[in-house]
């Protein structure tokens, strides 16, 4: 049996360790104790990484009841980011001021 840890992606963000240490925390808590507590662990996304520190430092007014509302936060502060590239689909033409550059197949 391996025990190694194997990170998840939910609605393109990838919690890494942050998603345990989320999810055993003590709720109610408010927004500047998960900063302080987690603030420097990364969430990695398609294009890159943020520490949780940078994604809800401004909120600092914020409580959350469960572990679910403190992701449902970082999932509204990551916004686009979080889609890799915007407006992609393989299944339709080009969206309006697209272009695409590979060749279209038909089967």
């Amino acid at each position: 049996m391996n025990n190694s840890y194997s990170p998840t992606r939910e609605l393109g963000v990838v919690f890494g360790e942050l998603e345990a240490k989320l999810d055993d925390h003590g709720y109610p808590a408010t927004n500047e104790e998960l900063v302080d507590t987690y603030g420097e662990y990364a969430l990695e996304l398609p294009d890159g990484s943020e520490s949780l520190e940078e994604l809800l430092g401004a909120m600092s007014e914020d409580t959350y009841n469960s572990p679910a509302e403190a992701r449902q936060a970082i999932f509204n502060m990551v916004d686009s980011r979080a889609i890799g590239r915007r407006y992609y689909s393989d299944r339709t033409p080009p969206a309006l001021g697209e272009t695409r550059e590979d060749e279209q197949l038909s089967f």
